[in-house]
């Protein structure tokens, strides 16, 4: 009876799931009365992650092309794209296609799947039908399934300024502020425990983004007698920073950092976005040419710009990076996300712990067999080529996204050819944090993202 019930039930949530893209909120339900169903009957497999633990069944293949161009009647083959399908809970079976655009996934388990493809230049592709709905490639043991033609389209940068794109220099500060609707909302000084006598002036402003009031870009800047006299010609060098929650609980890292001789311009996600990534990243986006053009201060030197973020926020600068690779000199990530397929076989499996207020993220972004793209925008270990010059900065005690992650862009990084720099620490804590208790581990950390930055 569990069994039949167990097969019905998978049925179902396919078809449910197939007909129409689920949103965040009805992914998060149907994790939830899944967990509560296996809970009540007993079940294993779907959903409850114990599948990705067997290692003794039977595997088949996928095989395809992977092509690119406006359309399928002038596209032709592309090489060195990632392809992938991943396993209901998770984890991922990947390749590279060859110079024809073919490709072959080995050891990959019963079932059904979507390919997904990704390529430095293109945007995120996986296979479906006419009507936008997921083709399903079904995978038997010992046989080899032929997938659809796969096809990728180039990524193309929509302009902030459409009607504005050869404005002047002079006037793009007010181009922007006015297309925005930028508005400083307060001014005051702040000071941080450390480095001892951190002091810096901050500026709190909001602007509009497709009708949503975006209030949590902040501006600080060297407030010390000495720090000040020393300002460059072109004014301070700019640090983006993404925090992973709300800016003003990171507003000791902002007066640290603004202390040592920079312009830091700050901005946290927005809860409107959700798991949205690309809505967040064009929120940055927006704050990063407000920043640079001089429309917070024209005390920034926009032309100095290295990027910084952790956690949930290094998913979100690696999209903003994909559209502003030239106007970023580097970036730094902290504890961040580079491999979400992996990373959701580790929640399902209990090998990760999540904050509370975070624990019902990974099942928003839905079934990654079946719907793999918000996974893949997630996973910068795929496309790592795109990429400016990286400093990883992870711990080892890290249960939030695992070191193992950070290694993993590690190599990525570097088979793609980006300059690459590690921080590998043993410490507790997941995030980067200012406070008069700081350990040892967590001082070299600030020194020697500040070297970086001042480096790069």
């Amino acid at each position: 009876m569990k069994r039949y019930l167990h097969h019905i039930l998978l049925i179902i949530s396919t078809l449910i799931l197939v007909a129409c893209t689920p949103s965040s909120e009805s992914n998060v339900l149907g994790y939830l009365g899944t967990r509560q169903l296996h809970q009540l009957f007993a079940l294993d497999g779907s959903g409850s992650g114990r599948e990705c633990r067997s290692a003794t069944r039977m595997t088949g293949s996928i095989q395809g092309t992977v092509l690119h161009g406006t359309s399928l009647m002038d596209a032709s083959p592309l090489a060195g794209a990632t392809v992938l399908v991943a396993e209901r809970c998770g984890r991922p079976h990947s390749t590279t296609t060859d110079a024809e655009g073919h490709y072959r996934i080995d050891h990959v388990p019963p079932g059904q799947y979507v390919v997904a493809a990704v390529a430095p230049g293109y945007d995120e592709g996986a296979t479906h039908d006419d009507w936008g709905i997921p083709t399903l490639v079904s995978v038997r043991a010992g046989k080899v399934a032929v997938a659809p033609l796969l096809r990728l389209i180039e990524h193309r940068v929509a302009p902030l300024l459409p009607d504005l794109i050869d404005t002047a220099e002079s006037a793009r500060s007010a181009a922007l502020s006015q297309t925005f609707q930028l508005v400083e909302t307060a001014s005051y000084t702040a000071s941080a425990p450390f480095p001892a006598g951190s002091r810096a002036q901050v500026s709190a402003f909001q602007f509009q983004n497709d009708g949503t009031l975006i209030d949590t870009l902040r501006l600080y800047l060297p407030d010390d007698a000495e720090t000040v006299a020393q300002r460059p010609p072109d004014g301070w060098p700019l640090l983006f920073l993404v925090t992973p929650t709300h800016v003003d609980l990171w507003e000791s890292v902002g007066v640290a950092f603004a202390a040592q001789g920079f312009a830091l311009a700050a901005i946290s996600p927005h809860a409107s976005r959700g798991t949205d990534v690309d809505a967040h990243a064009v929120d940055a986006r927006i704050a990063l040419a407000l920043a640079q053009s001089g429309a917070l201060s024209p005390q920034i030197d926009g032309a100095q710009t290295v990027a910084l973020g952790g956690s949930f926020s290094s998913a979100i600068l690696n999209r903003l990076l994909r559209d502003t690779r030239e106007q970023i000199d580097a970036w730094v990530t902290v504890g961040g996300i580079s491999n979400a397929f992996s990373g959701t076989a580790g929640f399902y499996n209990g090998e990760i712990v999540l904050p509370p207020q975070y624990e019902l993220a990974i099942p928003a972004l839905g079934l990654p067999d079946i719907y793999p793209l918000p996974f893949l925008r997630y996973s910068p270990v795929y496309a790592a080529g795109v990429l400016p010059p990286t400093l990883i900065i992870h711990t080892a005690a890290d249960r939030v996204i695992p070191i193992r992650q950070a290694r993993e862009f590690e190599r990525a990084l570097r088979r793609a050819g980006v300059p690459v720099e590690v921080f590998y620490y043993a410490d507790v804590s997941h995030y980067l944090q200012i406070d008069e208790n700081m350990s040892e581990a967590g001082v070299e950390m600030f020194e020697r993202i500040v070297e970086y930055v001042t480096r790069m």
